[in-house]
């Protein structure tokens, strides 16, 4: 079975993912990835006994450890970026509490492509190790992620100061550090769930139904933004609204993107909207930050996203980063001179329905694959066109549908969008009922 998938190695603590599996995994990137080795983690159980196995298996390979601490993944990546040849952070991000995760990263502080982690993966099947000699086996120092990131943070954040903004870091890695950032840069903050816990006070994907404490405060403050538990992705608020995660991409797009824009395939109509307004072309990737790295790179695209919440802004910047896309996002409050509700007034709305069933992992991409196949033979009369890019998508003259195995968790995911509510929970069901009859497919069990 693969290890990998659109961000790192996930699983459920102490069983999917042990100290055991964590040493040998750290060994095999630290055969393939040579050098300085950053290692942070996030706050929920089972990360620190994580991070001692994977600090033991990189001083088995011979790596030079950074230890960071407990600080969010745009820390540690912007100090891996800055300092670093690579780095493995342990955190579970935006899933339930009992999902421990490795990302691992290159030098420029982004999840590591598939030519990397394919070489990492069978390393640690074969155990085909590179060990480092008895007299060669370093040991761990400490350094400073949060003063890195301080200084460079500074110098993108002018014109900010005097602003109100309330935050929910979700009692992980950024709680009473986001804050701290936004006070050193003059902004005045107040924090909820901002006291750093294993568990969360709320679920930490940063979604709409989530959030609403966040937005409820909202309406007495500038700004509100709410991250998961790792702080990449980020859902912003404003005047008691929740803006939908397409609209703040298409906001940073219009003024980010030059001539280029890359996205996921599962990314909203309205960005095409934007980019014939403006003149961008936008670049379709594969769901996972790892594709929308390796395209940012590819294309010189300078300005990347996905419908979770997280920005990219290259080339400095190769992952989701919740504070650099606080800061923008005042920036452009500031500049011209409206909050970020009057902002989004602008763009055209589009209705979508996010919706996600549990499924086995050892069958949910069996099952959309499945489900691929019965769509080609059995295409729906209004259905302009199918894609098999990543997953099941339908396009239709103002509307699609798509159904995908997520990356991260042992899901299926649909997603529907139309400008149209009878039109996009119509096809939400169609989606839905598809995905549950192949589910329960006899032919898909085992046995």
């Amino acid at each position: 079975m693969k290890l990998f998938g659109t961000a790192g190695i996930r699983g459920v603590t102490n069983r999917d993912i042990d100290p055991h599996k964590a040493l040998k995994l750290a060994m095999a990137y630290g055969t393939v990835i040579r050098g300085k080795i950053a290692v942070a983690r996030d706050t929920r159980y089972g990360a620190e006994m994580i991070e001692n196995s994977v600090i033991s298996g990189l001083q088995a390979a011979g790596s030079q450890l950074i230890s960071l601490g407990i600080v969010p993944l745009p820390l540690f990546a912007r100090f891996v970026a800055d300092h670093c040849d690579g780095g493995i952070m342990i955190t579970g991000s935006h899933t339930p509490p009992q999902i421990i995760g490795l990302i691992m990263v290159d030098s420029l502080g982004r999840d590591l492509y598939w030519d990397k982690s394919e070489e990492i993966e069978k390393i640690y099947k074969d155990e085909d190790f590179k060990l480092s000699p008895w007299d060669r086996i370093n040991d761990t120092l400490s350094d400073d992620a949060f003063e890195n990131y301080i200084r460079f943070i500074e110098k993108k954040a002018k014109g900010i100061d005097g602003y109100r903004i309330v935050i929910d870091p979700a009692n992980g890695a950024g709680a009473g550090i986001i804050d701290r950032i936004l006070q050193i840069l003059g902004v005045e903050v107040y924090c909820i769930n901002c006291k750093r816990k294993k568990i969360p006070n709320r679920p930490s994907e940063p979604r709409k139904e989530s959030l609403e404490k966040l937005r409820k405060f909202s309406e007495k403050f500038d700004l509100g933004a709410g991250t998961d538990m790792d702080a990449d992705r980020v859902v912003f608020s404003s005047r008691g609204n929740i803006i939908s995660e397409d609209v703040i991409g298409a906001i940073f797009a219009e003024r980010f993107a030059g001539d280029k824009v890359v996205t996921p395939i599962n990314s909203s109509l309205l960005i095409e909207e934007v980019a014939r307004k403006k003149g961008f072309k936008v670049i379709y990737s594969r769901v996972g930050p790892p594709e929308i790295a390796e395209m940012l790179l590819k294309t010189g695209a300078s300005f990347g996203y996905e419908e979770t919440g997280k920005y990219i802004f290259p080339p400095e910047t190769l992952w989701g980063d919740s504070i650099l896309s606080i800061v923008y996002i005042l920036k452009i409050m500031n500049s011209e001179g409206r909050d970020l509700y009057q902002i989004a007034q602008d763009y055209p709305k589009f209705h979508q329905i996010k919706e996600k069933l549990p499924v086995r992992r050892e069958i949910k991409r069996a099952v959309v694959e499945k489900i691929g196949e019965y769509i080609e033979k059995n295409i729906p009369e209004e259905a302009k066109r199918i894609i098999r890019v990543d997953g099941v998508k339908l396009l239709y003259e103002d509307a699609w549908l798509l159904i995908r195995a997520s990356g991260t968790e042992d899901v299926i995911r649909v997603f529907s969008e139309a400008k149209d509510k009878k039109t996009v929970s119509k096809l939400a069901e169609y989606g839905k009922n598809l995905v549950k009859k192949f589910i329960f497919s006899s032919s898909l069990l085992p046995g």
